[in-house]
């Protein structure tokens, strides 16, 4: 059922029902109001005749032997029939008198035209009016086959209480209900015309108000097909009813969702210029996770090479260390040749006499020494090429730390103690620079020494051969050999005291290049971890990248789902 329907059916039937309603309530009000204004009528003629037969005619009701009722002496009521049928023919009421329970005189004829006289009253009335002196009322009492309206009142011996008769008035009943017809079909009239003014009303007003509430219908299902450039008719938004503020409603809904459409237009196309920054930054931080994945994995494969280098370093400067310690020990056996060369030279000196018998004792001596010259020329250049290498160490050693630094650079935060390392390994470095340069001079100087002693031992080779020639020059080349012998003892305490300077060194080096040896290694572990965090990046940036491919999409969807709005 359509709602035009249901609002008329609302406001028609209460309409017909109340009409209805007036109409039978006033029917029924206006037949008893008619009957009892009849009663009313019936009652005040009844005690007028009464009246009639009592005013100006004294003396008592009194009944002769012909069946004459009299009143006094004057009125003889039975022949009264003049009176009875004036008031019939002025009122239309018919008028009975009573003796008693019987009828004397009465102005209703049979259809012979007979007066109904000498009949009796029914008990009912008989018990009401005699027995009871009330007046009895009725609406549908039958004589002579035709219904009537009746009154019965009753009258007194005059001066007493006693009930004699009664007077009867009577009305026809179809005369009353014509009346009632009258009024009821006027009443019908007036109710049906102002039901069918009211309907016509209460039609308009509803298709008014339908119409009205079709529009804004119309402008909803538009608003929810998206069509939101739509306004609302003037004339239903100056109304000051519930149609005005429904029509004022839709303006609102239309203009909020106008604006929120704008937002939503705008918040989409921004959100999807951030998603797009938001992919971009994502696959960039995800390059640069790369390139930051590729140094950490040249910077393990530095800190390997490095620990690998340190390796073999700390393997060099042991190797060292043995070769320094066997140097010592030639060292030490020069110093002590050199001290039995100042022995013997005091020996000789002492001894300068008995030179030519201890010529071959000297010659020995002289070729040992020679011998122990070539073996300490040859220990110093074990110690030359001991020292190079040492120069060479340290110079890998340099260049090391100078990866470690560029590395601990590489690494930021983490690379820190290790950059430390290396620069401490850097001054060991120089240390072991400065240190090889004062061993190369010492070994130069030694190396001189060592060829001006062959070259003397040549010569005291070629003055025994010449000894007799040149036995007065014995003295000053001897001289010469103690001078020589004695710088030389000199320049050994030197280089045993540069030997434990360079043996502590090599043992900082040691510890040095173990600790950088360590330090790779924990950094090779820190740079698996950090690869192990990178690799959980990779993931994390995975997951980032795939929620901003979402996002672009949701803001897709969220364009297209507001696309259906014109605005």
């Amino acid at each position: 059922m359509k709602l035009h329907t249901k609002i008329l059916l609302i406001a028609l039937l209460p309409i017909l029902i109340l009409g209805i309603g007036i109409f039978l309530l006033a029917v029924d009000r206006t037949a008893n109001g008619i009957y009892d204004e009849s009663y009313e009528g019936m009652k005040a003629a009844s005690l007028a005749i009464r009246d009639i037969f009592e005013v100006g005619n004294e003396g008592k009701y009194e009944m002769d032997k012909e069946g004459n009722l009299w009143k006094g002496t004057t009125l003889n009521i039975t022949g009264a029939t003049e009176i009875v049928d004036h008031i019939k023919s002025n009122t239309g009421m018919d008028v009975t008198i009573f003796w008693g329970d019987t009828r004397i005189l009465t102005s209703i004829e049979n259809e012979v035209g007979e007066r109904q006289i000498n009949t009796k009253a029914s008990e009912k009335v008989i018990e009401k009016v005699l027995n009871n002196g009330e007046i009895y009322l009725n609406k549908n009492t039958e004589i002579l086959g035709k219904e009537y309206i009746v009154c019965y009142t009753p009258f007194y011996q005059e001066g007493t209480e006693e009930i004699v008769g009664m007077v009867f008035l009577g009305k026809p009943r179809s005369n009353v209900e014509k009346i009632i017809g009258d009024i009821r079909l006027q009443m019908f009239m007036v109710i049906f015309f102002v039901m069918v003014i009211t309907s016509v009303i209460v039609i308009r007003l509803v298709n008014k108000i339908v119409k009205a509430l079709n529009s804004s219908i119309q402008l909803l299902r538009k608003i929810s097909e998206g069509e939101l450039r739509l306004e609302v008719d003037e004339v239903i938004l100056k109304r000051s009813d519930e149609i005005g503020m429904l029509g004022r409603g839709i303006s609102e809904l239309r203009r909020k969702f106008r604006d929120i459409i704008d937002i939503l237009r705008n918040k989409s196309h921004e959100l999807d210029e951030e998603s797009i920054g938001l992919k971009q930054l994502s696959e960039n931080i995800l390059a640069v996770v790369k390139q930051v994945e590729q140094a950490a994995r040249e910077m393990a494969g530095s800190c390997s090479n490095q620990a690998e280098d340190a390796s073999i370093a700390s393997s060099n400067v042991t190797t060292m260390g043995e070769m320094m310690g066997n140097n010592n020990v030639e060292i030490k056996k020069m110093h002590t040749i050199s001290n039995q060369i100042q022995t013997v030279s005091k020996m000789t000196r002492e001894e300068l006499s008995e030179l030519d018998k201890d010529m071959r004792m000297v010659k020995k001596s002289i070729d040992y020494l020679g011998q122990q010259t070539r073996e300490t020329k040859a220990s110093v250049d074990k110690i030359g090429n001991a020292t190079e290498m040492i120069a060479e160490i340290a110079s890998q050693t340099s260049l090391l730390s100078l990866n470690a630094s560029i590395e601990s650079a590489r690494a930021g935060e983490q690379g820190k103690s290790f950059g430390i390392v290396a620069s401490e390994i850097q001054k060991l470095s120089e240390q072991a620079n400065t240190a090889v340069e004062d061993i190369r001079d010492m070994i130069e100087n030694l190396t001189l020494n060592s060829n001006q002693t062959m070259q003397r031992m040549e010569q005291v080779q070629l003055v025994i051969k010449d000894q007799e020639e040149n036995i007065k020059k014995t003295g000053v080349v001897f001289e010469n050999v103690q001078s020589g012998i004695k710088e030389s003892a000199n320049h050994m305490d030197m280089i045993m005291e540069k030997s434990e300077e360079l043996e502590e060194v090599r043992t900082d080096i040691i510890a040095a290049v173990q600790n950088s040896a360590a330090i790779a290694e924990e950094n090779a572990a820190s740079i698996e971890a950090v690869m192990t965090s990178i690799e959980n990046v990779y993931k994390e940036l995975g997951v980032i990248s795939g929620k901003t491919t979402y996002l672009g999409t949701l803001s897709t969807e969220m364009k297209e789902s507001i696309h259906i709005f014109l605005v």
